[in-house]
């Protein structure tokens, strides 16, 4: 059988002690030069070493491991979101463990779980509910929590979100200076965060289109068909007047143009149309979509840095930040 290698053969073979390999392994490389790290980097390598990284955590305490549980992993905006805060965990030598809690609590509470069975050292988390009590528990262990993409009012620790109230009033004020006269927001679910979401766009509605709630925002669900009544019912409500749809995501963006080509509606001729995260296609799709894009990349960065900070300095994770997103006008909502 093939002798294992060991950290003793790495040293022996740089030249350096096992106290610097372990210091290597363990992502701690403030008194080493980037020459010898990339000598342990290229001896590891070519010797094929694995770490324990079960006895390592036994005798350290540390596993090295951020959980990162999402809402949904349905969405590009997620897989960007967590892609972003790997990379950040990754370049400071830290491994990660995904899970979605779907949206429901309880199966948060089980994915937090099965992250502290694996002795995580932190986490990150896309809330899936408006409450706190769960994180703070953790927080009280002195095990560090970032909230991601939520604000939560009265979360006392790190967190990174968006700035949708501006977004979303920045969108309807070019529908408004665009001649749209009633415009609806169309939702697959009323959760607490596209509630937060319907909340805004009622209130701008409301002030200066005269809609109610109930009026300007419509659950459709995953459903194509309502999609389709839905935008069928917005013609209907108020004929000869100029109407626009804005959806909440990009797979509700989706079936509005899917039901509005089967439709043989015009953009924006008879339906102005725009909507979040439609990254990359929506200026592609014609007559080019207007879309309000979340910086979702820089959120996972930003969450990532916080964690890193947090562990560095042994202490719960701080600061509230909120970041701008873009809004880009094409053709689907203009003045034709």
């Amino acid at each position: 059988m093939e002798k294992k290698v060991t950290i003793s053969d790495i040293a022996r073979e740089v030249g350096v002690s096992k106290t610097t390999i372990s210091r290597y392994l363990n992502g701690n490389y403030g008194y080493m030069s980037a020459e010898t790290r990339q000598r342990i980097e290229n001896v590891i390598e070519e010797k094929g070493y694995v770490p324990n990284s079960i006895a390592r955590t036994l005798k350290t305490k540390k596993s090295r491991l951020i959980g990162i549980i999402a809402n949904t992993l349905r969405y590009q905006v997620a897989a960007q979101t967590i892609t972003a805060i790997q990379d950040v965990c990754i370049q400071h030598g830290y491994g990660t463990i995904v899970y979605r809690s779907n949206g429901d609590s309880r199966e948060e509470s089980n994915v937090i779980q099965l992250c502290l069975n694996q002795q995580v050292e932190g986490f990150i988390i896309i809330p899936c509910e408006n409450s706190t009590e769960r994180y703070v528990e953790l927080c009280e262990r002195g095990i560090p929590v970032v909230l991601c993409s939520r604000y939560l009012m009265d979360w006392p620790y790190g967190c990174v979100y968006v700035k949708h109230r501006e977004l979303i009033w920045r969108m309807m004020d070019h529908l408004r200076e665009q001649g749209f006269e009633k415009v609806r927001f169309l939702v697959d679910t009323m959760d607490f965060h596209k509630q937060m979401m319907s909340n805004i766009f009622s209130e701008y509605t409301g002030r200066y289109l005269g809609m109610s709630f109930q009026e300007s925002v419509v659950n459709v669900g995953n459903n194509s068909s309502l999609v389709r009544s839905a935008l069928f019912q917005m013609k209907a409500d108020y004929p000869g007047r100029r109407t626009a749809i804005m959806a909440v995501n990009t797979h509700t963006l989706f079936l509005a143009l899917q039901e509005i080509e089967r439709s043989g509606l015009r953009i924006p001729e008879d339906l102005g149309i725009c909507g979040y995260d439609a990254v990359g296609w929506s200026e592609l799709v014609y007559p080019g979509i207007s879309s309000i894009r979340q910086p979702m990349d820089k959120v996972g960065t930003v969450a990532g840095e916080k964690m890193m900070e947090c562990l560095r300095n042994g202490e719960m994770s701080s600061g509230q930040t909120a970041l701008d997103g873009q809004v880009f006008f094409r053709k689907s909502t203009q003045i034709i």
